[in-house]
């Protein structure tokens, strides 16, 4: 309570950024520098004094204060603050020449003092602050007379009259002062010049009522020790904490020291409130290293809705933290629907089922977006920004515009394509109550920094299930090969046996040698027409190949690969890739060449034999009519010789059909080999996200690999086995089936069914697939189904036989598990099943956990609902780390997440106000204000909407005995 007051403060007039409603960036980093000094300042060398008073030196001053500027941008500061020595006159001229110039830099006013308990402390006023209200600071200290403002120096430095915690107080204790002034004493190392920081004088630091200090040295150069004191961590030295702020101390026209020692600062305003905001929530909003912030982030949304009204609404979003505000009824949860729906992440983009007059999000969408309603997202993913336009008569698609470029993107690839998490309303609370979806939540939830890893390896194993599928294809057309060979040999030898008793029949009865030389050779005519024919179809194809090889060759160019140039690696290789095309492409056309001279051949000697066979068909058909006392055996043997000629033909195709799946059986082998690894790789990404919950979630949750004991690929595929069976009790009954084979053999169970069941088809394609199986095969198949464990007809059997096909084969044979993460809440060192553990501890693990990972922007609506404030205050502590490496955009109506956790961006909304005439016409949901927490507008915003007003505020205080400024 007493931090929120701290928090907050009075309100005063100050230089508020100006934007439209929606547009306020919020806080934004700015690197500073809170310690320059000018030319006025007795220590300043380098360049020459600066009167005042003469149009001249007036002049003088003012291009010097431009030079100052121009400095500070080249220095890439974005705020500084002049800080003479007993001095407050320079600054407005850095102030004037900030404008004059149109720098982003902001200026601030402030004065160095020197106590005379040999301490300095800054002073730091708002950019408002009046000269006369800046000389109250001097009053203030005791014993400083102002040098008049023409002269070139400041005076003579001499320690004030009061002591560091006088001078604190008096300031304090002074309206215009507190209200416009922060005050930061000098605490670095020991041996440092007038530091707070000396052996024995902690208890006048301890009891300083100062949110800040600030060092002229680099924050890392600090020893542990000294943070330790400033942090709050060393009692004697006090409990409270305190920001650091790093300063570079510049005195030299050479600007060698201006922003020497790094400091970033989040700013929401030009004003010294943002600066108070900062110092009280340092963790998130000063940093002394170059300041990470997301890649990936929602920039704004723009939405058009009969919530709406006419007008589309935009609101732009801070990478950081941000908050939607408002009373109840004003509309918080409609825009993160609409967010939700934008980024295609609704309830029913997860599932198509669902009836909107059963969903509240639902049917808002379908209710208020109808018509010329749409949702617009711009982000940024890397660098690149990207529209995202949805509307509800074409929801299954997003429109995303990037520059030029337009692409129409589903919905599951626009959830791929932008890395987020959206909840709504009790969604952290009520993950566990469909059954069907639970699991999948949790693994989501628990390996949501996994995500790009299981996407890859999903995409991976669903690619892998239809390669075993088209390997499994292939190994039974190379089993059909082998019994066709098998088959067509059979009856080419069978020809061949009985042509040659008919032949020799024929020499016995008086056959012309002559005539049963020519009746002998004519099946040699018809093998060697086959093969002319055989040869000019292979090289048509081989052909064909050829001309695919070459679409394929190596393609890759360096220049596609910008910059990839400039390194020696690749432009070796290039010159190797370069190397090869050219060996490929004078290959590919030897073996074009080769091919085009081979259909030459083929062409001319199919016609000079078609030549010859013509005449023998004249010899032969002579020699069959001189005959005709053996007519009857002649034509038998002309007819054989026709049937042989198409068996061999079909022998020969046989063959070369088996040559064509030679690779199929190891084929099979690597497919299946590649997909159960793909489970195992899978697995260990799980469980490696399953061994980082505990540690995420402060030990709340434990969780660990949920092997999937009952995959419902396996079930669905064994019953398609006895579709029109009649079969009784096949769910039980393959549940069973499935739970005895793991039992036995987890991890070689299933796969040695779906060996067993590719043996029993090789078998059945092996015995030509006949339609009524035999004993043997339906022997077998008993033996398999069900483990032996329950008889069936023999009707069963013989339609369980016949639905032995390729697509339930290949279902059976690439079917996988569906492994999950399972969680446990821990309640008191005892660890439940995590559906056992209330809304309330559910919805607080689940936000730890999320706010401790990196899985890009989390939007979460209202999460406090089931929350109690002790949990809400640890939540807040997360908030503020976990902002700075991920974006969020909660909705909340609590205090305590939108000010301790240091929102970036919050935007309010208006309270709905009841009306006897109400406009039907105007929009119900309308924005109110937006920005910073330190901008004016907003904290006045937070205090009465959340707070009931300062004056319940204030009663709350004194309820509490709690001093408003202690």
């Amino acid at each position: 309570m007493t931090h929120m007051l701290g928090k907050f403060g009075p309100r005063r007039k100050t230089q508020e950024m100006i934007y439209d409603v929606g547009l306020h960036l919020g806080t934004t980093w700015h690197k500073c520098d809170f310690q320059c000094h000018t030319p006025r300042d007795r220590a300043w060398s380098g360049s020459p004094d600066l009167p005042g008073g003469e149009d001249a030196a007036e002049l003088a001053r003012r291009a010097w204060a431009e030079e100052f500027i121009r400095a500070a941008e080249a220095a890439r500061l974005q705020a500084v603050a002049i800080s003479d020595h007993h001095d407050i006159c320079l600054s407005a001229y850095a102030l004037e020449a900030a404008a004059r110039l149109q720098s982003s830099v902001l200026v601030f006013p402030a004065v160095e003092i020197t106590c005379s308990d040999n301490a300095q402390c800054i002073v730091i006023f708002d950019p408002s602050a009046t000269v006369d209200t800046q000389k109250l600071a001097l009053g203030a200290a005791g014993n400083i007379l102002m040098a008049p403002a023409s002269d070139a120096k400041t005076c003579d430095i001499l320690p004030a009259r009061e002591t560091v915690s006088g001078f604190v107080e008096a300031v304090q204790s002074e309206q215009h002062l507190r209200d416009t002034s922060v005050i930061l004493p000098h605490f670095s190392m020991e041996e440092d010049h007038k530091t707070l920081n000396e052996q024995g004088h902690h208890p006048r630091f301890a009891n300083l009522p100062i949110d800040g200090v600030y060092i002229e040295r680099a924050y890392s150069s600090l020893d542990v020790t000294t943070v330790e004191k400033i942090r709050g961590k060393i009692h004697d030295w006090g409990k409270r904490r305190r920001a650091i702020l790093a300063t570079g101390d510049n005195r030299t026209a050479d600007w060698s020291r201006l922003g020497v020692n790094d400091c970033w600062i989040k700013l929401g305003e030009h004003s010294i409130e943002a600066l108070r905001q900062a110092l009280l929530a340092d963790e998130a909003r000063i940093a002394f290293e170059p300041p990470t912030c997301p890649t990936e982030y929602l920039v704004e949304l723009r939405v058009k809705s009969s919530l709406t009204g006419p007008a589309a609404v935009t609101i732009v979003f801070n990478d950081g933290f941000n908050a939607i505000i408002g009373g109840r009824g004003s509309g918080k949860s409609a825009f993160l629907e609409y967010l939700r729906f934008g980024l295609g992440r609704t309830d029913k983009d997860f599932n198509a089922k669902l009836d909107p007059e059963q969903s509240r999000e639902a049917k808002l969408i379908s209710e208020t977006l109808a018509g010329d309603g749409y949702v617009e997202v711009v982000l940024e993913r890397e660098g690149v920004r990207e529209t995202w336009r949805r509307v509800l008569s074409n929801s299954e698609i997003i429109t995303v515009t990037v520059g030029e470029r337009t692409l129409e993107l589903t919905t599951s690839a626009a959830r791929e394509r932008f890395r987020s998490r959206a909840f709504r309303q009790k969604g952290l609370s009520s993950t566990m109550n469909d059954p069907a979806t639970a699991s999948d939540q949790i693994t989501n939830i628990a390996a949501a920094e996994e995500i790009d890893q299981r996407r890859s390896i999903d995409r991976d194993i669903e690619n892998t299930q239809r390669s075993v599928g088209a390997a499994l294809i292939n190994l039974v057309a190379l089993w059909k090969s082998r019994v066709d060979l098998r088959q067509t040999t059979e009856k080419v030898e069978d020809l061949r046996a009985r042509i040659a008793a008919l032949t020799k029949r024929l020499e016995e009865e008086g056959l012309s040698a002559a005539a049963l030389r020519t009746i002998e050779e004519s099946p040699k005519y018809g093998r060697a027409g086959e093969y002319i024919a055989t040869v000019g179809s292979q090289a048509e194809h081989a052909s064909a190949q050829l001309g695919e090889l070459e679409a394929i060759a190596v393609t890759a160019e360096a220049a596609a690969y910008e910059g990839a140039a400039d390194f020696e690696e690749v432009r070796e290789l290039q010159q190797a890739v370069v190397e090869a095309k050219s060996m490929l492409t004078s290959s590919l056309s030897s073996a074009r060449a080769a091919l085009e001279l081979l259909a030459t051949k083929q062409n001319d000697a199919k016609g000079r034999f078609a030549a010859k066979r013509d005449a023998f068909m004249l010899t032969y058909t002579a020699a069959v009519e001189e005959q005709s006392k053996h007519s009857n055996f002649v034509d038998e043997v002309a007819r054989l010789n026709t049937e042989l000629q198409t068996a061999e033909a079909s022998q020969a195709k046989a063959r070369s059909a088996g040559q064509t799946h030679v690779h199929a059986e190891r084929n099979y082998r690597d497919a299946l080999e590649s997909l159960d690894g793909l489970i195992e790789r899978r697995r260990a990404i799980l469980k490696a996200a399953a061994d980082k919950v505990a540690g995420r979630s402060s030990n709340m949750l434990k969780a660990r690999l949920k092997k999937d004991r009952m995959p419902a690929q396996y079930r669905a595929a064994l019953y398609k086995l006895f579709e029109g069976s009649g079969t009784q009790s096949v769910e039980e009954s393959c549940t069973d089936w499935i739970r005895a084979i793991l039992e036995a053999d987890e991890s070689k169970g299933w796969a040695k069914l779906r060996q067993r069941f590719l043996d029993l088809y090789e078998a059945k394609i092996m015995a030509g697939s006949p339609p009524e199986a035999s004993d043997g095969l339906l022997s077998s198949l008993q033996a398999i189904i069900f483990n032996g464990a329950r008889q069936l007809t023999d009707r069963q059997r013989k339609r369980i036989y016949q639905s032995l096909a390729d697509p339930v084969v290949a279902g059976i044979v690439a079917a996988v598990p569906n492994d999950a993460i399972n969680m446990s809440y821990v309640d008191e060192g005892r660890a439940i099943d995590f559906k056992m553990a209330s809304p309330g501890q559910q919805a607080s693990a689940l936000l730890e956990l999320l706010l401790k990972q990196s899985a890009g922007t989390l939007i979460i609506d209202q999460p406090e609902d089931d929350l109690d404030n002790r949990v809400i205050m640890r939540i807040v502590e997360l908030l503020r780390t976990s902002k700075s490496t991920r974006q969020l955009i909660f909705t909340t109506h609590n205090a305590n997440i939108v000010v301790n956790g240091d929102a970036d961006k919050i935007v309010a909304l208006k309270s709905p106000e009841p009306s006897s005439m109400p406009n039907n016409n105007a929009p119900r949901v309308q924005l109110d204000c937006d920005g910073a927490i330190e901008t004016p507008a907003v904290s006045a915003t937070i205090t009465s909407i959340m707070e009931g007003g300062r004056e319940a505020f204030d009663l709350r205080s004194r309820k509490y005995r709690f001093d408003l400024y202690s």
